[in-house]
């Protein structure tokens, strides 16, 4: 069946009658029961009240009324989470509105200001206003709160679950040489003995990034480091990626993955407060560790890092310029390419990084 090329708008709170010829068709995707990976499905309504979920061959056959969607705020995808904890979401706002209004329900912004009189909107706006501004200060300080709270073993748990993810997902086994992992292991291993880090040495692991990930490198929460095939290559030599090795140390010793992660359960919380969606929540936290692809730390955050990289490449007699000259490289990788690569995306710009580096020399 095709999508309805022409809507027809029916008044909010008329549901349509069973002779009416109406179908809502909403495409989307499948989000099994505590899983980060989707499928693509969609959601078919008939006027004679029945629901029906496509899924792949499969056709399931679900109650109108177990579909409660998320609050539409803007473009962002709407979800709905189904009897068996699976949930559907979709991009198609127009049709979820079309379908609330079919079965007489009432937008949820539009039911809870009806019962706010002004004088209550007023005093909701000016706190909203004041809690936005202090997301600024509050959220990372209580991500870093929440963070303080976490045991090394359950960090370490964290951040296998993410690595079993990130494997299943996106990334794929090393191709690199065995000598060219064990010179990287070397390093490695050198900078560890002088780092500032737990009872248990972090482990260095190698991966290929593929087109998503590609050359990268990334610090898990509890430990693991991760070095893509792309990167090695693109370094040369073990040696040169010594900075690299050393800025995700960094990232190990402040904590930074754990500290983000807490910063995001601290931002899934504040949807959860601003919208009342439980689902939402749940899902988020489903798909949490995926986040750690876009390695958004804060810029804080890299630039501890980078102040962490140079004073280890100092202590073990190596010269920061060899991150420097990374970057430049990565820099200059991205402009023949016409991208930017994913170890850059989301650090300071090139040359902040290294003119403090050529500075910190």
């Amino acid at each position: 069946m095709s999508r309805p090329s022409d809507h027809t708008d029916e008044p909010a709170g008329s549901p349509a009658s069973p002779g009416d010829a109406v179908s809502v068709i909403i495409h989307g995707r499948l989000y099994a029961a505590g899983s980060a990976a989707s499928h693509p499905a969609s959601l078919q309504w008939q006027a004679d009240g029945s629901v029906s979920l496509l899924h792949g061959q499969a056709r399931r056959t679900l109650p109108a009324g177990v579909l409660r969607w998320s609050s539409r705020i803007g473009t962002t995808a709407r979800r709905a989470t189904l009897p068996d904890d699976s949930v559907f979401e979709t991009d198609d706002n127009d049709q979820v509105d079309r379908l609330e209004r079919l079965l007489g329900r009432r937008s949820q912004l539009l039911h809870r200001l009806e019962r706010l009189n002004l004088a209550a909107l007023g005093l909701a706006a000016l706190a909203t206003l004041a809690f936005v501004v202090s997301l600024r200060w509050t959220i990372p300080w209580l991500g870093d709160s929440l963070a303080r709270t976490v045991p090394p073993a359950t960090e370490a748990r964290i951040g296998a679950n993410v690595l079993h993810t990130l494997d299943r997902l996106v990334l794929r086994p090393s191709q690199l040489p065995p000598d060219t992992r064990r010179a990287i292991q070397a390093v490695f291993d050198e900078l560890v003995v002088h780092a500032d880090l737990g009872a248990t040495p972090p482990q260095l692991l190698f991966r290929q990034g593929g087109p998503l990930v590609g050359a990268n490198a990334m610090a898990l929460p509890g430990g693991p480091v991760i070095v893509t095939d792309e990167l090695a290559r693109l370094a040369g030599t073990a040696q040169a990626l010594a900075g690299v090795l050393a800025h995700e140390l960094g990232h190990i010793q402040h904590r930074h993955g754990i500290r983000r992660l807490g910063r995001l359960a601290g931002l899934s919380t504040v949807a959860l407060f601003l919208t009342g969606d439980a689902s939402s929540l749940l899902h988020q936290a489903s798909v949490l560790g995926t986040g750690l692809l876009d390695l958004s730390y804060s810029r804080d955050f890299e630039r501890d890092a980078d102040a962490t990289a140079v004073a280890l490449m100092r202590k073990t007699g190596k010269d920061p310029a060899l991150l420097a000259k990374l970057l430049q490289d990565l820099a200059a990788q991205s402009r023949v390419a016409g991208t930017t690569p994913n170890w850059l995306s989301s650090h300071p710009s090139t040359e902040e990084r290294t003119r403090l580096m050529l500075e910190g020399r």
